[in-house]
């Protein structure tokens, strides 16, 4: 990783998300995940990130909560 890639990642807003896991209809998992990313791929990149988390699909994941930090 050159000086330049941590420069432009250090340049991107960072998020927080407080998110659930369901499976039928119920409630199974809860955590949270941060990262770096544009605003437009934020949602989606901490969806993701929270279904590698918990190895479920990402449409699993209910994101309670996003901040920007």
């Amino acid at each position: 990783m050159s000086a330049r890639d941590v420069d432009d990642r250090a340049a991107l807003p960072h998020y927080f998300a407080d998110y659930e896991v369901y499976e039928a209809g119920q409630c199974i998992a809860w955590g949270q995940a941060t990262l770096a990313s544009t605003p437009g791929h934020a949602v989606g990149a901490l969806r993701s990130c929270a279904a590698e988390q918990q190895a479920v699909d990402a449409g699993a994941i209910r994101l309670r909560t996003v901040c920007r930090l």
